[in-house]
């Protein structure tokens, strides 16, 4: 049986996408993104985020003589410093200019990761309308659109490199392939899944070659990120809170409850999600596997990341972006145009079911599956220290420009656990000492030396 052609109205829709989409989905991206953020920031004028005011904040602290990873304590990789205390020294040491300049950077990044999905799609499938559908459809999930107004993040950042980093991989930039995922991985340690993924990509595109320019170019990065805080006599430091910590602050869980987290912070509409950008990994290696196999594999690993780290949506923010080109390889290879349609259907159902989710003010379902998840993980971790007596609001120390005695006063669970794991203390002045008795050379040897 022959499926319906689309009526005269969508046809033009569709032709006229495909002509201009670069267009459509620039212009498309940025009015989602300012109408979101407009939005809410008209809401709850200049709301900033715990976590986003300790990376503002901490930018402003630089500026007036702290040195990251010692006078504060964060398991980020250094490059969002670099953002903030930048965005700092623009902002004249004013925290509401800080906060909006960090706002519109941190929307910026969101948009160009968004348009460089597409990008990457369009030069995976010369199709523009799939890479207008692609793009866009990373704002099914709401984190990426309405989290932005908040304050900065670095894994906005770490989405927008990670995405060029596959930009450049496909486009035979290997040099330039290897760059963009150091830089993702300077900004969130889990962009380094992508480097491994660009190098991989480069091998088979132009084998040891481009493979050893993709590495040469990561290293050159790594180096330059790096080097300075060797140069400082802060590689311990920064090594302890970026490495070390992340890895011993992993949060206590079952399968079964990490999977409904997931659930709880993604909804239905996201698991759907899920389901139809796999759909299109599968049809991808069906229609030309060469071609789309680095897009399924980056898939399949980045939702094993549920099992390493998962406080939120946007810890899935890489996931979204495999998902994405998912759904635009679904799309270019749809047998007739009517299913391509279908497919935006499917996408746009699914991002006001998502929105719902995240902001409706009634959830039964949600709120019974959250107790059933905090009832199946039990406790993060075996020992958590308080958070001491008296210790201001992140929010408190970022208005009111306070330069706290405390390294610790950002008041994470990882970096509570952390200090109760290694015997360190809440209240110590100076961090990113080194916690083992072992000095790190024989440490990293595993005391053979």
């Amino acid at each position: 049986m022959t499926e319906p052609e689309p009526t005269g109205r969508l046809r033009v829709l569709h032709d006229g996408v495909e002509e201009n989409w670069f267009r459509s989905l620039a212009v498309g991206a940025a009015v989602v993104l300012v109408v979101a953020t407009v939005v809410k920031f008209a809401a709850d004028p200049f709301e900033v985020n715990r976590d986003s005011a300790l990376f503002q904040h901490a930018g402003w602290y630089i500026t007036q003589g702290a040195t990251p990873y010692v006078d504060f304590w964060d398991l980020k990789p250094p490059l969002i410093y670099a953002v903030t205390t930048l965005l700092a020294l623009l902002s004249g040491g004013n925290m509401a200019v800080l906060h909006v300049l960090s706002v519109f950077v941190a929307v910026v990044a969101v948009w160009s990761g968004v348009v460089v999905v597409g990008l990457l799609t369009y030069r995976l499938t010369d199709d523009g309308f799939a890479a207008v559908v692609a793009g866009l459809t990373m704002f099914v999930m709401p984190t990426v659109y309405a989290f932005p107004a908040s304050g900065i993040r670095p894994k906005y950042f770490a989405f927008c490199f990670g995405a060029a980093a596959l930009l450049f991989a496909v486009e035979d930039r290997p040099a330039l392939a290897g760059v963009a995922a150091a830089t993702s991985a300077g900004f969130w340690q889990l962009g380094g899944g992508l480097a491994i993924l660009v190098v991989a990509i480069g091998f088979q595109r132009g084998g040891w070659q481009a493979s050893g320019r993709t590495v040469a170019g990561g290293l050159a990065v790594a180096a330059l990120v790096v080097g300075p805080f060797v140069a400082a006599g802060l590689a311990v430091p920064l090594f302890v809170e970026t490495v070390i910590a992340p890895v011993y602050g992993v949060e206590g869980y079952t399968v079964a409850g990490r999977l409904l987290a997931v659930v709880v912070e993604i909804g239905i509409s996201g698991v759907a999600f899920v389901a139809v950008g796999a759909s299109g990994w599968l049809r991808g290696l069906a229609v030309d596997g060469r071609r789309y196999w680095w897009v399924a594999l980056g898939g399949v690993g980045y939702t094993g990341q549920i099992f390493l780290e998962m406080q939120g949506a946007i810890e899935l923010i890489l996931l979204f972006s495999f998902l994405s080109v998912g759904v635009g390889v679904l799309v270019a290879h749809a047998e007739v145009p009517s299913r391509r349609w279908r497919v935006v259907a499917v996408v746009v159902v699914l991002a006001f079911a998502g929105g719902y989710w995240a902001a409706a003010p009634v959830t039964p379902l949600k709120d019974d599956l959250e107790e059933t998840q905090a009832e199946l993980d039990g406790p993060k971790y075996e020992t958590l220290p308080p958070i001491p007596e008296g210790a201001p609001s992140m929010q408190t120390i970022y208005w009111e420009k306070q330069r706290p005695e405390m390294c610790h006063y950002r008041f994470g669970e990882k970096q509570r656990a952390f200090e109760a794991q290694m015997g360190g203390d809440l209240t110590k002045s100076q961090c990113g000492q080194w916690p083992f008795e072992d000095p790190p050379r024989e440490w990293s040897l595993g005391g053979r030396v």
